[in-house]
C-alpha cells in the first residue's frame, strides 16, 4: 500500500533550505515576485490533476473487477493500452505546449481543458452504464479511462512548465515549487481518502461509486477552474521563432538520451513507479481480503500517509543537504521497500496502532521518494540548460511521464493477469470469497514485486553522477 503522486520534472533549485518547505520564503523586493493569487493557482492544479489520478489508481482497477464484473487479466489489458496511450500523448503534449500561440499563452488552454475534462473522467468511469454486453462495458470503460489519461496529461505537463516560467528568480521559484508540493498532498487526500470514507458511507456499489465520483469530480472541477482563473495574469513566455523550435518526435528521443543524469534517472524511475503503481493499485484489495477492513481504513490510512509525508519534509531536505540527494533518495527508497515487504505479516488479526505506525513510516518514506525525485530530476533537466543554452522544460517533463506511463501499464499488465492466473474472482457482488491462490497473489502484488523493483532502481540510481559544481550559472543564463 502507498501514497502516490505521478512525479513531473519541477525547475527545483540545486540547492534548498528546511525553511524554502516549511516557511515558503518571499523572495526579495527586486526579485520578481508572483502575486497570492498565482500562488494559489498552483496549489489548486495538482489538487485537480492528483486527485484524480489517485482515485483512479486506488480504485478503478477494484471497481472494474469486483462490481463489472471484467476479468483481472482483462482488466490489466485496458490499464496498459490506456497507459502506453497516454505515455506517448505526453512528450507530443508537452512539444506542443513549447510551441503553442494563443491569446491565452502557451500553457493555459491545455490546462483549461484538463480541468473539464477530469471531472468528466471520474464521472464515466465510475458511472459506466450496464448495456447488458460484457464487451461494451470494457469498451466504454477502455475509452472513459482514455479520457481521463487525457486530462491528467493537459494539467500535469503544462501545468508543471507554466509554473517554470512565471518566474526567473532563485527563491520565488523555490516557492511555487513548495506550493506544488503541498498542492500535491491535498490532492491525494481529496483522491483516496475522501473517497474511501464516502464509500465506507454509501457503500461498495455501483450506486456508491457513482455517488462518490459526484462528489469527487465537483471538488476536481471547482479546483481546476479556479486554477484557470487566477493563473491568468501569471506571467507568461513566448515560443522561440525561426529554426531554433523543438525538434520532432525522433530528435526529442535522442535530445532525452544524451543527457546521461536524465537517462539514469529515467531507467530507475521506470521500476520506482512500477513499484508504486503495483502497490497502490494492490492496496485496495489487501485491506478488503487480507486484512478484511471497511474502506473507511483506506480513507485513514491515506490521511495518515499524508500527513507523514509532509512533516518528513525538513528531515529528507536537511539529509540531502548533509549527505547527498543520492544517499537521501536511496535511504527513502529502502525504507520504503521495506515498509512494504514487512506487509507479508499483515493480517485481520493486526493491532490499529501497528497499522498506523507502518502507515505512518511509509508516509515518511514515500515524501523522501518524492522530493529527492522531483529535486534530482529538475537538476537533469537544468543540465541539459546549462550545456545547451535552451529552455526544453516541456520536452523533458513529457518525456519523465512517458516512461511513468509506461511503467504503470507494465505494472498494471502485470497484476492482472497475475491475478487472474491465481484463480482471483470477478464479479458484481462485493460479498465474494477469493480462493487462498488469489490472496496469496494479492499478498506478493504488495509486497514482494515493490521491494525487487525498488531494489533494481537502486542499483541503478548508483549510476548517478550529477554534482552541484556541475549546475553552477552558465555565461549564456539569463
Amino acid at each position: 500500500m502507498s501514497i502516490t503522486g505521478e512525479i513531473n520534472v519541477e525547475d527545483l533549485p540545486p540547492r534548498i533550505r528546511i525553511e524554502d518547505i516549511v516557511a515558503y520564503p518571499t523572495p526579495s523586493k527586486s526579485a520578481a515576485q508572483t502575486s497570492w493569487a498565482v500562488r494559489a493557482g498552483f496549489i489548486l492544479i495538482p489538487i485537480c490533476g492528483s486527485g484524480g489520478m489517485n482515485l483512479i489508481t486506488m480504485l478503478a482497477f477494484r471497481f472494474i473487477t469486483d462490481n463489472l464484473a471484467i476479468s483481472a487479466g482483462a482488466a490489466g489489458l485496458m490499464f496498459a493500452l490506456v497507459k502506453i496511450y497516454d505515455g506517448f500523448l505526453d512528450p507530443m503534449v508537452g512539444a506542443w505546449s513549447d510551441k503553442l500561440r494563443t491569446p491565452l499563452g502557451r500553457r493555459l488552454p491545455f490546462i483549461i481543458g484538463g480541468a473539464v475534462l477530469m471531472p468528466l473522467s471520474v464521472i464515466a468511469i465510475f458511472g459506466v452504464p450496464d448495456l447488458g454486453s460484457l464487451l461494451l462495458s470494457q469498451v466504454l470503460m477502455t475509452l472513459a479511462l482514455a479520457v481521463h489519461a487525457s486530462a491528467y496529461t493537459a494539467l500535469g505537463i503544462p501545468g508543471m512548465a507554466m509554473a517554470v516560467e512565471a518566474t526567473d528568480d532563485f527563491n520565488e521559484r523555490t516557492s511555487l515549487m513548495a506550493y506544488r508540493v503541498f498542492g500535491n498532498t491535498l490532492g491525494i487526500l481529496v483522491g483516496t481518502a475522501l473517497p474511501a470514507w464516502l464509500l465506507a458511507y454509501w457503500g461498495a456499489t455501483r450506486e456508491g461509486h457513482l455517488l462518490m465520483a459526484l462528489v469527487i469530480a465537483a471538488v476536481l472541477l471547482a479546483a481546476g477552474l479556479t486554477a484557470c482563473f487566477l493563473l491568468k495574469d501569471a506571467r507568461r513566455t513566448e515560443p522561440e521563432t525561426g529554426s531554433s523550435g523543438q525538434p520532432g518526435m525522433t530528435g526529442q528521443i535522442k535530445l532525452a538520451w544524451q543527457n546521461i543524469p536524465f537517462r539514469v534517472l529515467a531507467i530507475s524511475h521506470i521500476f520506482v513507479i512500477f513499484a508504486v503503481s503495483i502497490a497502490s493499485a494492490g492496496g485496495a484489495y489487501f485491506s478488503k481480503y487480507v486484512l478484511r477492513l471497511p474502506d473507511s481504513y483506506l480513507g485513514s490510512y491515506y490521511s495518515v500517509t499524508s500527513l507523514g509525508s509532509v512533516l518528513s519534509m525538513p528531515f529528507w531536505v536537511w539529509l540531502s543537504r548533509k549527505m547527498g540527494k543520492r544517499f537521501a533518495y536511496v535511504l527513502a527508497l529502502s525504507i520504503y521497500a521495506t515498509m512494504h515487504l514487512l506487509w507479508l505479516t499483515g493480517s485481520a488479526d493486526e493491532a490499529i496502532w501497528l497499522l498506523a505506525l507502518r502507515a505512518v513510516i511509509t508516509g515518511m518514506s514515500a515524501g523522501g521518494v518524492i522530493l529527492c525525485a522531483y529535486s534530482m530530476l529538475s537538476d537533469a533537466v537544468r543540465y541539459d540548460y546549462i550545456t545547451s543554452g535552451q529552455r526544453r522544460e516541456g520536452v523533458f517533463a513529457g518525456f519523465t511521464t512517458l516512461f511513468d506511463k509506461l511503467a504503470s501499464a507494465a505494472a498494471l499488465s502485470a497484476m492482472g493477469g497475475f491475478l487472474g492466473a491465481m484463480g482471483y474472482i470477478s464479479s458484481t457482488s462485493a460479498n465474494v470469497v477469493q480462493p487462498q491462490s488469489a490472496i496469496l497473489a494479492i499478498k506478493i502484488c504488495i509486497t514482494v514485486a515493490p521491494t525487487v523493483a525498488i531494489v533494481a532502481a537502486i542499483a541503478i540510481i548508483m549510476f548517478y553522477k550529477l554534482t552541484p559544481d556541475m549546475l553552477e550559472e552558465p555565461d549564456h543564463a539569463g
